[in-house]
């Protein structure tokens, strides 16, 4: 179903408003108050997905779009730590098996200290060499909404991104 669901709206934003699969039909041509909105105003949206590494289909699904929020599993289906030489060779993969495209966005997420610049950049150093392009500044732990949390977050976007040595 995700894989269709890729096709479906990649086939609204390039201008095909109608759109019969397996799992989903859709014929936005036939409602005037739909055409437009369909269409992206910019030439393209970037589509990021999850990957995991080292399953073949997961990792053919990234190939169909723009960027990999990896996750890595063990040979016995547990889960497997990410690393920066993780990704170097997803990354190696990714360039082999992509038809010469060498722009995959790969993202790594985590949390980053706001008060300390050097260990924020230490924090996100290791996976920019690694081959990261994005850092996503995540505050998983609950309660999301709690005082201290949102201090957090506000403390973390006054200080900026944190930069790779």
């Amino acid at each position: 179903m995700l894989d269709e669901g890729i096709d479906l709206i990649r086939g609204f934003w390039d201008g095909q408003l109608r759109f019969d699969g397996r799992h989903y039909t859709a014929d936005l041509a036939a409602r005037d108050d739909l055409a437009e909105v369909a269409r992206p105003v910019q030439a393209r949206i970037p589509i990021w997905v999850v990957g995991v590494w080292p399953r073949q289909k997961s990792m053919r699904r990234v190939l169909r779009c723009d960027g990999l929020i990896p996750a890595f599993m063990a040979e016995d289906g547990s889960g497997a730590e990410t690393t920066p030489d993780g990704i170097q060779t997803v990354r190696r993969w990714l360039v082999e098996h992509g038809e010469g495209r060498t722009d995959y966005d790969i993202i790594m997420e985590g949390e980053t200290p706001a008060d300390d610049p050097a260990a924020a950049s230490a924090a996100v150093s290791p996976w920019a060499g690694a081959g990261c392009t994005w850092w996503l500044e995540t505050r998983w732990e609950m309660p999301h909404q709690s005082p201290e949390r949102m201090r957090q977050v506000h403390e973390r976007l006054a200080a900026g991104p944190p930069r790779p040595a």
